[in-house]
């Protein structure tokens, strides 16, 4: 009866154990399915910081068409309202509007006039004909900036889909652990009775069921703080997700272990050269920077401009008593701007030579991260394989212990040994799987892939 007994025990753990090696799980409490796919896509459409790249995208856009807005006239429309007993502007007054007359020549009328009432209306144009080439500098500028926010945009997708990917493995990885101790906690409940009726029958000590009473309570701890870890890692995915609500997750395992490409260190290096969003990023800077340069160096040179003007008077507010227009050209040249022009050009070849500065460190941290990203997934391509023989071992070792125990052929401290490392076994292989996910993931992110599970840096789960 108790070889029996614990012949129905193995096999449940086993069963526990096929499942953690990545079959779909099933979700309960009304928990929503979700793979890492599907995590990255709620990300992509809920997550705050891609809306404020974009956001970035467009003001980048609106300051290439503000800075555009040099080539195109200005035009104002302008209404003034002035009462004045003042001798030129009454006379200049009387003028605008056709009013003036022989009595007003009167050395007592242009002395000490009577007050008048002038509202002049104007439309002004006045069109930028060669501004020392500063808006198109500008613009070219603004063009940089425009693709600067756009590599800013790639680089906050990347960041948020590998963000949702971590909390995917992280939330996956406690819920696994959960599963972990609720079946150690089983376990250690069969213990606890195979070792009471071993005791009732005479076949072992009471001190025994004591062993097994402290080990249940220690997977019961264990269960709690699996419990509570997974709450936690679900709120994180949340969070990664963008998601502020009530809805609940199961997360569905993809596979015991996703694919490793051929590719080598150095080509990932160069990759990441190529293609990082944030390296490329930083060039439109440079470029940026340079352009203002050049832009702060124009204030040197002149400018030309037109100007058209057409002016209605009157008594009244939009009156038409008198018209009077007039066109002409200016050129200005600023002889000395308190050393402005020069400050400026000063400050943009600092800011250029900062920015190299920042590229040749950036491109050094590029490297390092690439190579601990590389290491990381090699060690844990490594470590999912010496989990799962040791997972494969533990169990093994488990089988032969609890057959023995139940025949009376090995003590409580062997059992509960085993069952232990048992327990540690299927842990340490539950991690192991996730971080391996993880690094590949992180791999991608360093050297400037795309790190969805479906995207390119991604092949089809190796089920090796």
């Amino acid at each position: 009866m108790l070889q029996g007994f614990s012949n129905t025990m193995l096999g449940a753990l086993t069963l526990a154990s096929v499942l953690s090696a990545g079959l779909p799980a099933v979700a309960t409490d009304g928990a929503e399915p979700i793979g890492p796919e599907d995590a990255v896509r709620i990300a992509l459409e809920s997550h705050p910081g891609l809306r404020a790249a974009e956001e970035g995208v467009k003001v980048a856009e609106a300051e290439r068409a503000f800075a555009g807005s040099g080539y195109l006239p200005r035009v104002e429309i302008t209404e003034d309202w002035v009462r004045s007993n003042n001798p030129v502007f009454v006379f200049g007054s009387k003028l605008a509007q056709g009013i003036f007359g022989p009595d007003d020549f009167l050395i007592e009328s242009l002395n000490d006039p009577d007050p008048i009432t002038n509202a002049m209306t104007a439309v002004t144009v006045r069109q930028n004909i060669w501004d020392a080439g500063r808006t198109d500098l500008h613009k070219r500028a603004a063009r940089f900036g425009i693709e600067a926010a756009e590599y800013s945009r790639q680089k906050a997708r990347d960041e948020v889909v590998f963000g949702a990917l971590q909390a995917f493995w992280d939330l996956a990885l406690a819920e696994e652990m959960l599963r972990v101790a609720l079946d150690a906690e089983e376990a250690a409940r069969a213990n606890l009775s195979l070792a009471g009726e071993l005791v009732e029958a005479g076949l072992a000590v009471p001190s025994d069921r004591m062993s097994a009473e402290v080990r249940m309570a220690e997977v019961e701890a264990m269960r709690i703080r699996a419990e509570s870890s997974v709450e936690v890692a679900h709120a994180a995915l949340l969070r990664a997700m963008g998601l502020e609500s009530d809805r609940r997750f199961e997360p569905l395992p993809v596979g015991p272990r996703p694919a490793v490409e051929g590719d080598a260190l150095e080509q990932r290096i160069d990759q990441a050269y190529a293609q990082r969003a944030d390296l490329l990023e930083l060039d439109r800077r440079i470029e940026q920077a340079r352009v203002g340069v050049k832009a702060a160096k124009s204030g040197h040179y002149p400018e030309i401009g037109a100007l058209a003007r057409y002016e209605w008077n009157g008594d009244n507010l939009f009156g038409t008593d008198g018209d009077n227009w007039a066109i002409g050209l200016s050129a200005r040249f600023t002889v000395f701007d308190g050393y402005a022009t020069k400050a400026g050009a000063r400050r943009g070849n600092a800011e250029l030579s900062r920015l190299h500065a920042m590229r040749e460190a950036f491109r050094q941290g590029i490297r390092f991260e690439v190579e601990a990203a590389w290491a990381e997934r090699d060690s844990a391509r490594r470590r999912v394989d010496v989990a799962a023989k040791a997972l494969d071992r533990a169990e093994e070792a488990l089988r032969i212990v609890r057959e023995r125990y139940g025949e009376g052929l090995a003590v409580i401290v062997e059992l509960l040994g085993a069952e232990t490392a048992f327990t540690q076994a299927q842990a340490n292989h539950a991690a192991a799987v996730s971080q391996l996910w993880l690094a590949q993931a992180g791999l991608d992110l360093a050297s400037g892939r795309d790190p969805s599970p479906s995207g390119p840096a991604s092949g089809p789960a190796d089920q090796s």
